[in-house]
């Protein structure tokens, strides 16, 4: 089996011939590093909680900070969109067609994806929008569909839009550049309901949840392609959709989706939003379990157009994008079809794809003969 970590091909990342490497524009080995100190010296300041509060132990690192607030848990979660808002930009300004309604769905769904995979019910969400002027305001066609399309996003999730920043930085920002993120805070109500790692057990299924195609990872890969082809993000693909409307569709919101089944009463073990870092997410939990993926789902055209166009192979495309599923949910097997059930009445498309086996931390996806080894996933 290929081996994808850093003993075995010298470089993460590394591009074949003329290529593009993700790494070249996003290197985690960098980034991961320094986000672990970043947990430590947070951790450091734990005490600091008020009205006897504590720390839950073992969510650092995990998708939301968990603390314990008595009779429930609170959870809290800061996240941000990344470089999507600049596609969305240069296809506005070049068709005139307002994708920011999915741009706004992007930013919100970052922020509750993440907080609803420790099993927390959204409560509040605050918007934090920056930029080098605030021409962009002034400009209906832009943020008045991007605000609404905020609107509906706290709606689809569903969460309190409680307010948020809104910055103008000229000499920090570039000209013509939006930044979109967000936090949000969340209630576990009932404690028996919070979701960790320590749950997982060999025997467990996977299931994988379809995504939306992209979502909003790898973006800065894919401006770089664009940026080589005569007709940029106008340029057609083999199934005869366009690239930058192809890469826009906005990320699926999974919340109602978890807690459809909770209501349902499945035994969540654990969840994992597939983002950055792409399927090495799936081994996410803390602990020596390997996550043993035996069928993959359907991989979009867009996938394809990247890997060709950045000379990328299949261990640097799995291990960075989300390769058609956007969310993991790890069940005992016997309700393993159960989430499939649940899942399409939430209007998702799901497949039992893998379950954890004992053996050293890693993501062994079989049917492509590649492994990916816990040192290339470095959140914690």
């Amino acid at each position: 089996m290929k081996n994808t970590g850093d003993e075995e091909t010298g470089e993460m990342g590394r591009a074949i011939g003329e290529g593009l490497s993700y790494h070249r524009f996003v290197d985690y080995r960098i980034a991961d590093p320094a986000k672990r100190l970043a947990q430590k010296e947070g951790e450091a300041t734990s005490s600091n909680l008020p009205f006897g509060y504590s720390e839950v132990a073992g969510t650092r690192g995990e998708s939301a900070y968990v603390f314990d607030m008595g009779e429930s848990y609170g959870a809290l979660v800061q996240e941000g969109l990344g470089t999507k808002s600049l596609v969305a930009r240069e296809v506005y300004e070049r068709t005139g067609e307002s994708h920011f309604p999915a741009i706004a769905q992007d930013a919100v769904a970052a922020v509750i994806n993440d907080l609803v995979s420790v099993g927390a019910t959204p409560v509040a969400l605050n918007a934090y929008w920056s930029s080098s002027s605030y021409e962009w305001l002034g400009d209906a066609g832009l943020s008045e569909s991007f605000i609404k399309g905020w609107r509906a996003a706290c709606d689809r999730s569903p969460v309190a839009w409680g307010g948020g920043e809104t910055q103008s930085l000229p000499g920090v920002i570039e000209p013509g550049a939006l930044e979109f993120a967000g936090s949000a805070f969340g209630v576990i109500k009932d404690k028996r309901k919070l979701i960790q790692g320590s749950a997982l057990r060999p025997g467990d299924a996977i299931v994988l949840v379809e995504s939306n195609g992209v979502h909003a990872n790898g973006i800065s890969l894919i401006r770089g392609i664009a940026s080589r082809l005569g007709d940029g993000y106008g340029t057609e693909l083999a199934d005869g959709s366009e690239l930058g409307a192809t890469v826009l569709r906005p990320t699926h919101i999974y919340a109602q989706l978890v807690q459809a089944l909770s209501a349902a009463g499945v035994d969540i073990h654990y969840l994992s939003n597939i983002t950055g870092h792409g399927w090495r997410k799936l081994m996410r939990a803390e602990g020596e379990l390997s996550y043993v993926m035996s069928s993959l789902p359907p991989v979009a055209e867009v996938f394809r157009f990247i890997a060709e166009q950045s000379r990328n192979d299949p261990g640097e495309m799995y291990g960075n994008y989300n390769m058609g599923a956007g969310y993991a949910v790890y069940v005992p097997r016997d309700q393993s079809e159960q989430v499939v059930s649940v899942a399409a009445r939430c209007g998702f498309q799901s497949w039992v794809a893998g379950q954890v086996e004992k053996g050293p931390r890693q993501v062994v996806i079989e049917p492509l003969g590649i492994v990916f080894v816990a040192d290339t996933l470095g959140l914690r």
